[in-house]
């Protein structure tokens, strides 16, 4: 009885920490990182807009619009599934709302859980529900993610993936696999041919899940899941996108599953992504219990626009 007066104690505290965003996209701005979170729960304030996501490397909060990672170009950041049941399913910054259309949430207080800035998103379709929660301190060059998936329907071969264009200061970039800190199934970033400001994507989930990395010559939109699993070559050079993937698997229905990721930003492509904090895993596991909570009170609340791909 008194763990689930603590869990529902903490789950109201968080319910309650939400501050209402004034528009559909809202932005978080730290030290070193300038990001807008979007309508569709991706990165960026919705294409060109800026911010996407901007780093200052001297940490002072002096950003500057030219060096935008995600809306030069053509803008891309996004995420997709695949499934048996529910085919290739996307959601991107520029209008694809394969999950639906909804204003993300700053998270306050206990809801971001010590992090100076916090935002949250949920939305979903008929096969699955899904909550992207993104979270960094002033001083951190990496934000944390967390993507909740609960199966609303019996799910086989579930796979997901996270994607990027990184465009800072140019569209062409030096790409690889794998670091001095991360091996290439764990990390995947590129340095700017331009300035050299290096984008990552990194696998901050262990190895509880199969997940591979792939460079892949389509710049500007998601690639399938299961292509991103295959892997690619562990090096180019050129205006290709970034992309991470996990294998889930089978995902009963009612069931959740939690991927850990982060997006990391730096100048030295072969020490990016290792700062940044991480909670306890208890505190992590308590936090996200009040996710769900927070995920279905706003469906509960809020009218979605479904788009699924065809």
């Amino acid at each position: 009885m008194l763990r689930m007066a603590f869990v529902a104690a903490v789950a109201a505290a968080a319910l309650g920490s939400i501050a209402a965003p004034a528009s559909a996209a809202v932005t978080l701005t730290g030290n070193y990182i300038k990001v807008g979170i979007s309508n569709a729960g991706t990165l960026g304030s919705g294409g060109a807009t800026s911010p996407g996501l901007i780093h200052d490397p001297t940490g002072t909060g002096s950003f500057d619009p030219s060096t935008d990672y995600i809306t030069p170009g053509t803008p891309h950041e996004g995420y997709s599934i695949n499934s048996t049941q529910s085919g290739f399913v996307e959601a991107d910054n520029t209008g694809l709302f394969g999950f639906g259309s909804a204003s993300p949430v700053v998270l306050t207080g206990a809801a971001a859980m010590g992090f100076d800035n916090a935002a949250s998103w949920s939305g979903g379709n008929s096969f699955l529900n899904i909550t992207n929660s993104y979270f960094f301190n002033d001083g951190d060059e990496r934000i944390e993610v967390y993507t909740m998936l609960t199966a609303l329907q019996d799910l086989t071969n579930l796979a997901f993936a996270r994607s990027v264009d990184p465009d800072s200061g140019g569209f062409n970039s030096i790409n690889q696999r794998g670091n001095l800190l991360f091996g290439t199934s764990d990390f995947i970033g590129s340095a700017s041919a331009t300035n050299g400001r290096t984008l990552a994507l990194v696998n901050l989930n262990g190895d509880a899940l199969d997940h591979n990395t792939r460079i892949d010559p389509f710049c500007c939109a998601n690639i399938n899941p299961y292509t991103v699993l295959t892997g690619s070559a562990n090096n180019t050079i050129g205006d290709n996108s970034l992309n991470l993937a996990y294998l889930v698997g089978s995902l009963a229905t009612g069931n959740s599953i939690t991927l850990h990721y982060a997006y990391a930003v730096g100048t030295h492509i072969e020490v990016v992504g290792g700062t940044g904090s991480v909670p306890e895993p208890a505190t992590w596991a308590m936090m996200l219990l009040g996710f769900g909570l927070i995920g279905a009170a706003l469906r509960r609340r809020r009218a979605r626009t479904l788009a699924l791909a065809a």
